[in-house]
């Protein structure tokens, strides 16, 4: 806390004279729900990093990126990319929507794998977190949020391009300690109907070296072990603009990671995992428009293989093999103010949706075994806007599943526009489907160890009803005020509680009498937060610009079940965010700072401990010696070297000093 308040206590005198953030909340469009409308219409807590800021900040992947935004945990097991579970006010990693170009990212073998990012930062044009659930609008998962990224690419698909030819590039390379090398590279060129791109990215490094648990207590051999890391994706994106109503869009990729795993999902002794996950994705939309009309056919594909080796001397590796294939059609249909007279005058448009989704899930596994499922959705949405300020949507979904009966989620979210104020509420349902890991982990081995994951083949979907109440006040052109409460009831939610084995009736592989980690529906948990932002641009003397972005955000989660529970409420329950960014002429420098109050773990054996509270900042100084387009830069990532883990064992980096250079043209 020391750190933040003589920050702080500068809000109070800076001459509030620059930028236009109200500006922010009428003109950046977003997908709160299928139906695009700009932030202030949507009715939800809305928060956009931009391509500039992408550039800006002192982050190395779009995990560290989601730091930044107040209402967001991240429970890392490493840096720079590596793994994060992420969850939106409260939520367990798997409650959240990742969208990539509007098709789903999260991964049908395990939550832990949906932030991997298959495309360079320098390709993203815009994220988008909608914080509350959106399961009517994107299906299963939807609940604590969505995070919705969105590529150059696709953000311009529609646009036509000039008569000559148009080229862009961007690079990024940089190092730093322990054999740290990144390059991050995008190419584009355009004329006409045609647009054509390209990204890369790796991020390779010999990692820190650590004390190796196992070699003090005689199981290994190894006196130390490293946190290395090996990532690299490439992806290229076409789209066209035809017989001139029409447009097609595609995007594919390959993606490769190899990293050190230790301590990642267990806390064995024995844990001196390494994996290897390697995939291949494709995604594509269709839209045609015409008049009031608006059509849109989403596809996507991707296989993803995945090699988990937790100890070669002890058992062999497991292997999975998962498909994800997802389709989604829908249609739009807009009413004007003119077509709207006849039942209103107060009505700007109106605009109603219906479409239909289908998400078919298969895996290959050597410890889960061989599965295949299929759930499917139809919906509507509608979306009214008033010339008094009001805009309502609201919207219902059928999703329907192997697993359980059909599910019935409405939703409606409000917003209403007096200028400098903006109210906003909403209320829905959402549900979140168990996925292979949390369904058949384990199953396919032989007498299972005891304190292993085991899952449940007969768990039910989870089911939860949020209702937030907030506004957005501007009291000055650059001065924004944001606070919400919010509350959610959950029932049947998937959690790993210990279990003895006596008690297990779906596995024919466990010690009797031992306790394992048994995936179950635990009957209910309330969330109960609050979330503040303020955000503010200044000037100070001498030609010095300063943007700022405060939030502070509380959870309380509680249970009716006495269990031992890994994952519900793994989050801190005082969550301070504080961004700086600090400009006069070439020169510029960035923050991104955050304080967490939470539960405190510790495990002995393996020498781990998350601590009750932990203070993070990185920064980053700039300099353009040539004009906008080049610039060096020095970062500092956890300036104060603070040691810590978010994932009981697995520890987090400590001070990591990188420079580079960046190049757009």
């Amino acid at each position: 806390m020391r750190y933040l308040l003589p920050v702080l206590i500068l809000f109070f005198f800076w001459d509030i004279s620059l930028a236009q953030l109200k500006a922010e909340l009428d003109t950046i469009d977003v997908s709160a729900s299928r139906i695009t409308t700009s932030i202030s219409e949507s009715g939800k807590n809305v928060s956009v990093i931009t391509q500039s800021d992408i550039q800006d900040m002192p982050v190395s992947s779009v995990d560290e990126l989601l730091r930044s935004l107040p209402g967001i945990n991240i429970n890392a097991r490493a840096g720079f990319g590596v793994q994060s579970d992420v969850g939106v006010r409260g939520s367990t990693f798997s409650q959240v929507m990742f969208l990539l170009d509007n098709t789903p990212l999260n991964d049908p073998l395990t939550a832990h794998f949906n932030t991997n990012i298959p495309v360079a930062l320098s390709e993203i044009a815009q994220i988008e977190l909608i914080r509350g659930p959106a399961s009517t609008s994107f299906g299963a998962d939807a609940v604590g949020g969505v995070i919705h990224i969105k590529t150059k690419a696709y953000m311009m698909k529609e646009v036509q391009a000039s008569d000559e030819i148009q080229t862009r590039t961007n690079l990024d390379i940089s190092a730093g300690q322990n054999d740290l090398r990144i390059i991050d590279a995008t190419a584009g060129v355009s004329k006409k109907n045609i647009r054509f791109s390209t990204s890369f990215r790796t991020a390779t490094s010999d990692g820190e070296q650590f004390r190796n648990p196992g070699f003090d207590e005689g199981v290994s051999s190894s006196e130390t072990y490293n946190s290395y890391f090996d990532l690299m994706n490439l992806s290229a994106a076409l789209s066209v603009n035809f017989a001139e109503n029409w447009s097609w869009y595609v995007r594919s990729g390959l993606e490769n990671r190899d990293f050190n795993a230790r301590y990642f999902y267990t806390r064995s002794i024995y844990d001196e995992s390494v994996e290897q996950i390697d995939s291949k994705w494709a995604l594509s939309a269709l839209t045609y428009e015409n008049g009031n009309h608006r059509s849109e056919i989403n596809a996507s594909y991707r296989d993803v293989n995945d090699v988990f080796d937790f100890n070669s001397a002890i058992s062999p590796a497991n292997v999975h093999n998962t498909d994800l294939l997802f389709l989604n059609g829908s249609h739009q249909y807009e009413l004007n103010s003119e077509q709207l007279t006849s039942i209103t005058s107060s009505l700007n448009y109106m605009r109603i949706m219906v479409g239909g989704q289908l998400l078919n899930k298969q895996i290959e596994s050597t410890d889960r075994g061989d599965h295949e499922n299929t759930s499917w959705g139809v919906y509507g949405i509608h979306t009214m806007n008033y010339d008094f300020g009001l805009s309502v949507t609201s919207s219902l979904r059928l999703q329907f599943n192997p697993v359980s009966d059909l599910s019935f989620l409405p939703q409606i979210s409000a917003a209403y526009d007096l200028g400098n104020l903006v109210l906003r509420t909403s209320i829905g349902r959402a549900i979140r489907e168990g996925d292979f890991t949390e369904r058949y982990i384990s199953h396919e081995i032989p007498n299972l160890t005891p304190g292993r994951n085991l899952g449940n083949p007969n768990l039910m979907p989870e089911e939860s009803t949020t209702y937030d109440l907030g506004l957005d006040w501007t009291p000055a052109n650059n001065l924004r005020i944001s606070p919400t409460v919010f509350y959610r009831s959950s029932q049947n939610l998937i959690d790993y509680a210990v279990v003895n084995s006596n008690n297990i009736n779906n596995a024919d592989n466990l010690q009797a009498d031992a306790e394992y980690f048994y995936a179950s529906n635990i009957s209910e948990s309330d969330v109960f937060g609050v979330e503040f932002i303020s955000a503010v641009n200044s000037k100070l003397p001498s030609s010095v610009t300063l943007r700022t972005e405060a939030g502070y955000t509380y959870i309380k989660t509680t249970s009716d079940q006495n269990t031992v529970s890994r994952y519900i409420a793994n989050h801190p329950s005082h969550q301070l965010d504080l961004n700086l960014s600090l400009t006069k002429g070439d020169f510029s420098v960035e923050s991104l700072s955050e304080f967490n109050v939470r539960s405190e773990e510790a495990n002995e054996l393996i020498n781990a401990e998350v601590p009750d509270q932990y203070f993070l900042t990185n920064l980053k100084l700039g300099y353009k010696p040539f004009g906008q387009n080049f610039q060096m830069y020095a970062e500092v990532l956890n300036l104060t070297d603070t040691q810590y883990q978010e994932i009981l064992g697995a520890p987090m980096p400590g001070r990591w000093i990188l420079g580079g250079v960046k190049y757009s043209l």
